[in-house]
């Protein structure tokens, strides 16, 4: 065993290196090592769930000083808890959730003066026409020639009508399933076979998601 472990004396070196019989012995005495090495390696040591708990302080008060005992005594248990100490102590970043990071902006009702915004909204008479506002954004909305329908216009000040091409659309009614539509590159967009009752209307910007919470349509 000593030679295994690389203290056995000269004499004793020489003799195992030289005879084959007693070199067979020690290279087997020395995969039993490796075993009983392998198997009893930090036997007694708390396992790395138990201790996260006494890092947390999540431990009973008994169990708590046991481990702080063995911690004392044992390097590899010392090191593990330096290690989830240093880790516990860095900042951790939450990542915001895609709605979080999309600006959520609430459009009201107004009457501009004549001819304004409206004029572009297609097959539509400027009674029948509703108009909403936030900041840069005007949302016209009115029915289509067709019973059950609606019609729209977006306009962005701050961006091309191109960069609307696309984007969603969608009426959310209180009891149905939301109805679905998209921009063309003018900002156009129309819904057809709508029953009548309360919706809210989202709309999906580049940047920013507008919304005409009720929208009551006949």
């Amino acid at each position: 065993m000593a030679y295994g472990d690389g203290e056995a004396a000269a004499a004793v070196v020489a003799h195992v290196d030289t005879c084959s019989t007693c070199g067979d012995q020690a290279r087997g005495y020395a995969q039993i090592q490796v075993e009983l090495r392998r198997s009893l390696y930090r036997f007694d040591c708390p396992d790395a769930h138990t201790l996260g708990e006494y890092q947390l302080d999540l431990l009973e008060p008994e169990h708590h000083r046991t481990i702080a005992r063995h911690a004392v005594e044992c390097d590899a248990c010392r090191l593990e808890l330096h290690t989830l100490r240093s880790y516990l102590a860095l900042p951790t970043a939450v990542p915001e959730s895609p709605l979080e990071q999309v600006r959520r902006m609430v459009a009201t009702l107004f009457r501009p003066a004549p001819g304004l915004a409206y004029g572009g909204l297609r097959g539509t008479s400027e009674a029948t026409t509703r108009v909403f506002q936030v900041e840069d954004v005007t949302v016209t909305v009115g029915p289509g020639q067709g019973r059950g329908t609606l019609v729209g216009l977006v306009l962005v000040a701050s961006a091309e009508p191109q960069a609307l091409d696309g984007r969603a659309v969608r009426l959310i009614p209180v009891d149905r399933a939301t109805l679905s539509s998209s921009m063309d590159d003018l900002g156009n967009f129309e819904f057809e076979n709508i029953p009548a009752g309360l919706y809210a209307l989202e709309i999906d910007l580049p940047d920013a998601q507008v919304v005409v919470e009720e929208l009551r349509l006949d």
